[in-house]
């Protein structure tokens, strides 16, 4: 009987020492609070997506126009004032195109390049008129850019001919001067 008073003892003792293991109910446990901080990251990352995509363009007018215009308005003003033989002095007027993306030959659509490209002209009308073109303008660097390779458009060398085709076809839209100069602020292919 002792034996047997002795296994008691132990199977009564076993069942108690997991319960007391076990964490109390209620509590949070480290798992939840890191699924929790997860979720409230991606909240904050789907947040700012949408105040970038959707809130902020509507505040700026909608549309690329109005940023077109804004920056132009911007460039006139930090350019620096060039000075003429006669002692006057002459700003730089620049177009800009916005975030132009476009899907480059023969990649599938497996590769982008995203760019800006400027347009300085020489008289206010020239810039008048390619803001009421901005499509047909934005058409054109579409129609340029997809047409080059991938190997096109990586190699610096070849970019001055990009300049020179976009600045031709430009050119031929305008009715009121010719383009100066063509700039990309912006080159990113992916």
């Amino acid at each position: 009987m002792a034996k047997e008073a002795a296994t008691d003892n132990k199977a009564k003792q076993e069942p108690q020492a997991p319960a007391a293991a076990a964490p109390a109910k209620g509590g949070l446990s480290l798992k939840t609070i890191a699924i929790a901080a997860g979720v409230f990251v991606v909240q904050i990352g789907l947040l700012y997506f949408l105040v970038v995509k959707f809130v902020a363009p509507s505040k700026a007018g909608g549309h690329e126009a109005a940023a077109g215009k804004a920056e132009a308005a911007e460039s006139k003003e930090g350019e620096a004032k060039k000075e003429g033989k006669e002692g006057e002095s002459e700003e730089s007027l620049i177009f800009v195109v916005k975030d132009l993306i476009v899907n480059p030959a023969g990649t599938n659509g497996t590769r982008f390049l995203l760019t800006t490209i400027g347009i300085e002209v020489e008289s206010p009308e020239a810039m008048k008129e390619l803001e009421k073109k901005e499509v047909m303008v934005r058409d054109a660097f579409t129609n340029i850019l997809t047409a080059k390779s991938l190997p096109e458009l990586t190699d610096a060398s070849r970019r001055e001919n990009i300049r020179t085709e976009i600045s031709d076809k430009v050119g031929a839209m305008l009715r009121s001067g010719k383009p100066k100069n063509i700039y990309f602020s912006k080159f990113i292919i992916q």
